[in-house]
């Protein structure tokens, strides 16, 4: 085999390997198909076939009492050499196959038809046969349902690999957030909290360059505090266990709580936080959760703004429903970003965000927690320019206790 050669195989191989069906257990939705090759095309023998380094193995085998033979004798690894059909209406006659074990010796194959089975990625891994003891040939009907056969072998191998990539992915995420909680946010609370310590001034005053080192690590800290507790939270979320808890809540109070999470931010960036909130209005929710819905809205407002400029907070009554919008004038966000900045680590840049830090998570959260209340969100340009976030919820529900967030 040449130098390309080896390398096609090895990268063939590789797609073998990938689908990993290699020595797992029989399964129905393959059986169905060789039961099918049987019953349509009259044939004892049927197989869907994986075609390894030195064998080809047997996922699926009807009408014959084996798990696997050498390649060396395999029918299969010719047939994958094409991506066409090979059909051999008498092995006898055939000089590749006359001296084949399995033709001179048990079962005395006579007959062969096998459709090249392609992985994914294209390659060729294996095959779809169909097998006899007595010379045949197909007619053009048969050749078109073991291809379609085939296509159904191939479309079952898809989903077995979608399914694994699937498990990784979750167990991956899992043993991430494993790492985030108790690897990572435990050291990091403690140190965000001994550099607080040390800029309070409790074990004396610090040089000024000093304490500009020390200021600027305690809020990088913070920053990663705050983007691990969206970690575990976007995790909670997703399984189900974090839940919210209603009560009735004053709208007031919650603005109020939201406004005083991002003070420092808005004096930092001199940006004036407007509020316009009847002191009457309430709802039914979680109120932490509201207040981390109003924080999250307000610390992106307040980061995309000009210094001198102001972020808006209302929120109104209209029936059965409350209206609460956040609107700010920075430069706005993009129309075909409207939608995507609610999924989880969706960014883009805008020229306020150099210090953002952010994982991309607040947004994510903040339609989980809203979508909880029986509510939505949505953002939309603002007149006059820059971007405002609606969030609206029902003003008298929902009724239920201990309700999941999605």
């Amino acid at each position: 085999m040449s130098g390309a050669g080896w390398d096609s195989e090895i990268q063939r191989l590789a797609a073998v390997k990938a689908l990993r069906l290699l020595d797992t257990p029989r399964e129905e939705r393959f059986d169905r198909i060789t039961r099918l090759v049987q019953r349509v095309l009259d044939v004892p023998i049927a197989l869907v076939s994986l075609v390894d380094v030195d064998r080809q193995w047997f996922k699926s085998c009807v009408g014959l009492d084996a798990e696997q033979t050498h390649r060396s004798v395999s029918f299969c690894s010719h047939a994958i050499a094409e991506p066409t059909m090979m059909e051999i209406p008498d092995a006898t006659l055939d000089p590749r196959f006359a001296d084949n074990p399995h033709v001179v010796g048990e079962p005395h194959i006579r007959f062969y038809a096998g459709q090249p089975i392609a992985a994914p990625s294209g390659h060729l891994v294996g095959t779809l046969c169909a097998v006899d003891m007595v010379p045949r040939v197909l007619d053009d009907a048969d050749r078109e349902c073991l291809r379609d056969l085939a296509a159904w072998v191939e479309l079952e191998c898809a989903v077995v690999q979608a399914t694994q990539w699937e498990a990784d992915t979750v167990r991956a995420r899992t043993d991430f957030v494993s790492v985030v909680s108790h690897e990572l946010r435990t050291p990091l609370t403690s140190i965000s909290g001994s550099l607080e310590l040390a800029l309070s001034g409790d074990f004396g005053d610090l040089d000024p360059r000093v304490r500009n080192l020390v200021a600027i690590a305690s809020r990088n800290a913070d920053r990663l505090v705050r983007m691990s507790a969206d970690v575990l939270d976007l995790h909670h979320m997703r399984k189900g266990d974090l839940r919210l808890t209603f009560d009735r809540v004053s709208l007031a109070e919650v603005v109020d709580h939201a406004v005083h999470s991002v003070a420092h931010a808005s004096r930092t960036g001199q940006v004036l936080v407007v509020v316009t909130c009847a002191d009457t209005l309430h709802v039914r929710g979680d109120a932490d959760r509201l207040v981390q819905v109003l924080t999250n809205l307000l610390a992106n407002a307040v980061r995309v703004s000009e210094p001198g400029t102001k972020v808006e907070v209302a929120a109104e009554r209209t029936g059965n429903w409350t209206t609460i919008t956040v609107r700010d004038h920075g430069p706005g966000v993009p129309a075909d970003r409207l939608n995507a900045i609610f999924e989880p680590f969706v960014q883009f840049d805008v020229p306020r965000q150099r210090k953002a830090g952010s994982a991309g998570l607040g947004l994510a959260i903040t339609r989980g927690i809203v979508e909880a209340h029986g509510g939505t969100i949505r953002a939309m340009p603002a007149s006059g320019g820059g971007s405002v976030f609606e969030v609206l919820v029902p003003a008298d529900g929902p009724q239920d206790e201990g309700r999941p967030w999605w």
